[in-house]
């Protein structure tokens, strides 16, 4: 992403992301971490700016033109954004997938179930059946649910706007254990988190933000807690870049 604006809430920011990397976004409230994360999405259209894909211009309009590209998007609200709460643990993972899935107006059934059965186990999806409401599974089962839909996508990227925020400790650390997993399988992923010690536990590198902009980068061994706070207290002067 090269350049976005939008409004007064992205004020010409640039950021990369390199394949099987975890690049996490620190800031305070308001800094544009989430604005940032729906214009790479095509839910919301940059003032100014473009958003490139493996060196191309992607020309992402829709969420559509992003999941046709390879992306996913676990959004901050998992309640309201993410989860269709009256349908079945099934139709919550193969949503997005039923383009896919149908063949002359019939879903394929079996293929359908080989699908979730295989991200249920793998994922350690806590349900009683795939038919389960999905309303009725806790949060970090619901999360559970949420990331299985995007990985039976086989995406490129996957978006993760506070993953782990309202879930119980055990469950935040089988989350944190699965985007290790994306990571090594290949998968980039883009992580959002207000939780300083959550970004040092998983990210490559994290790029702070402030007011938009990019006030500083931290890259492997130089993440730290400390420097994570340092750089967003201090970055709004000038944008700080730590090596290793």
């Amino acid at each position: 992403m090269k350049g976005i604006k939008q409004g007064m809430r992205l004020n010409g920011i640039d950021i990369d992301i390199k394949q099987g990397e975890i690049v996490g976004l620190a800031g305070l409230l308001g800094s544009g971490r989430t604005e940032l994360a729906k214009v790479l999405f095509g839910v919301n259209l940059p003032d100014e700016g473009e958003v490139f894909w493996y060196g191309q211009p992607a020309k992402i309009h829709t969420p559509a033109d992003a999941i046709k590209k390879g992306m996913g998007f676990c959004t901050e609200d998992r309640k309201v954004e993410g989860i269709v709460p009256h349908l079945s643990v099934k139709e919550n993972i193969t949503i997005a997938l039923l383009p896919r899935l149908n063949r002359f107006g019939f879903v394929k059934s079996k293929e359908q179930n080989k699908i979730v059965e295989k991200y249920i186990k793998r994922l350690k999806i806590k349900t009683p059946s795939p038919e389960q409401a999905i309303c009725n599974l806790s949060g970090g089962n619901q999360q559970k649910v949420l990331l299985a839909r995007w990985m039976c996508m086989e995406p490129k990227l996957i978006i993760m706007d506070e993953p782990t925020r309202g879930i119980d400790v055990g469950a935040k650390v089988e989350i944190e254990q699965l985007i290790q997993e994306l990571s090594k399988n290949g998968i980039s992923v883009l992580m959002i988190s207000s939780e300083i010690a959550e970004l040092e536990r998983n990210c490559d590198r994290i790029i702070v933000m402030r007011e938009g902009k990019k006030t500083g980068e931290l890259i492997s061994d130089n993440i730290s807690q400390d420097k994570i706070m340092e750089t967003i207290v201090k970055g709004s002067e000038r944008e700080v870049k730590i090596h290793e």
